[in-house]
């Protein structure tokens, strides 16, 4: 444990600036994106709509980044990745950052929502833009600045994005590298629209499932057993307070290390491609499957195996590589990270106290500076908990992950060079 402490406090240590740097960037880009979209909104919520989803997209660059600086500092991933741990190039490095983004974003997306800050992002937007309204030039516009979640207007562009996003990916070959961007672009705007649209759908299960008959049955059960037996009503009141107080930090603690998994898993497949490339001539490079397939298949069947990559394949071995850690390590790593997080919240209410009363006006202006200086404080040293704990992952099982890391860096191989050769011969 005490290693494990020191080894955080190390990454954080040795690495804040660029830490600082990236969150720093992608919370400037974030607000800034955030009140464009908010000025837009107030003219139509489409126009918000199509430009809020890189507000959550700027936060997922910088997390990714953050992720990436503490690379050379973990020295099972340096391992799997044979010492290529950073990309060659410029263009390598941005096709690099390119695949991992395409990987995370939904993970990352659902995530975000799930903490409730795809919510605050909304009604931060909503606010600035019932600010910005000029409500003579629009009254008659029938525009709602809300309107961005199950609308036929979101859900058209939500269409045009998918799309739009399939066929920038399947023509990726043949078209400049700074296109990447846009498909980046509008997989985060079907995404954004996609998690607000269940999001607003699943919030009415839980009542829906509560007004069932069976279920009013069973809690009608319950109570009745819990009154007549002290013994079940202690063990339900305390599973009861086990659960309501260490559910939501268990789920979060868990998520983000599958999102910092996501990242680390491709990043490695990115680097064994390389590594192979370097080996042996272009000519082998092709993958055995999509050598020994009829090409008319592999054509086909192409979308499907570039989403399973690029999305699929990296979350259930990150999922797997997590698990193989074992229950005391994830026990251990979660009372870490409630701990760490514990601490921010525990320095804001310090904060407050030791400041003392004030004007409702001056806490307005002054609650988000003293939140962001704590997250300043907490976010280097939370990321650098998140990258030692999936080095560790990766410790405990480095065979399983060899073998794992070694089919999906062929497939990636195989996809890139299929694009590269289909490109050429057209």
């Amino acid at each position: 444990m005490r290693s494990t402490v020191r080894e955080v406090l190390r990454l954080a240590g040795r690495s804040w600036p660029l830490l600082l740097l990236w969150f720093l960037g992608g919370w400037i880009v974030r607000w800034v994106v955030i009140r464009i979209a908010a000025e837009l909104g107030a003219i139509d919520a489409t126009l918000g709509l199509i430009v809020l989803p890189i507000a959550v997209l700027a936060r997922l660059v910088s997390y990714i980044g953050m992720f990436l600086v503490l690379r050379d500092s973990m020295p099972t991933f340096t391992r799997l990745a044979r010492g290529n741990v950073t990309d060659g190039s410029v263009e390598e490095s941005a096709l690099g950052f390119r695949d991992i983004l395409l990987s995370s974003v939904l993970v990352f997306f659902a995530l975000y929502s799930a903490m409730d800050l795809m919510r605050q992002d909304l009604l931060k937007y909503a606010g600035l833009a019932i600010e910005s309204d000029n409500f003579f030039t629009y009254a008659d516009s029938g525009n709602t600045v809300l309107a961005v979640t199950a609308t036929p207007a979101s859900i058209a562009v939500a269409i045009i994005a998918f799309v739009g996003r399939f066929a920038l990916k399947r023509l990726r070959s043949r078209l400049p590298a700074w296109t990447s961007i846009i498909t980046v672009y509008l997989e985060a705007v079907w995404v954004f629209i996609a998690v607000n649209v269940l999001s607003n759908i699943f919030s009415v299960v839980p009542d829906w499932i509560d007004s069932r008959q069976f279920i009013r049955s069973l809690d009608e059960l319950r109570q009745t057993l819990v009154e007549n037996s002290l013994t079940l009503k202690i063990a339900w009141d305390g599973a009861s307070w086990v659960w309501n107080s260490s559910s939501e930090i268990v789920f979060l603690a868990l998520s983000w290390l599958l999102v910092a998994g996501v990242v680390y898993v491709r990043s490695l497949a990115t680097s064994l491609v390389e590594v192979r490339r370097r080996e042996r001539p272009r000519s082998q490079v092709l993958g055995a499957r999509w050598a020994s397939a009829p090409v008319a298949l592999a054509r086909r069947a192409r979308p499907l195996f570039d989403d399973a990559i690029e999305i699929a394949k990296p979350l259930l071995l990150s999922a797997r590589v997590i698990w193989r850690g074992g229950i005391v390590f994830l026990a251990v790593y979660v009372f870490a990270y409630a701990l760490w997080v514990s601490v921010g919240d525990w320095v804001l209410a310090g904060i407050y106290a030791a400041i003392g009363p004030h004007p409702y006006r001056w806490w307005m202006a002054t609650d988000q500076p003293i939140g962001f200086l704590i997250d300043l404080l907490v976010e280097p040293v939370r990321i650098s908990l998140l990258a030692v704990a999936f080095d560790f992952c990766l410790r405990r099982s480095p065979r399983a992950a060899d073998a794992a890391l070694d089919e999906l860096s062929t497939d990636v191989d195989a996809l890139e060079t299929s694009d590269g050769d289909s490109s050429s011969s057209r």
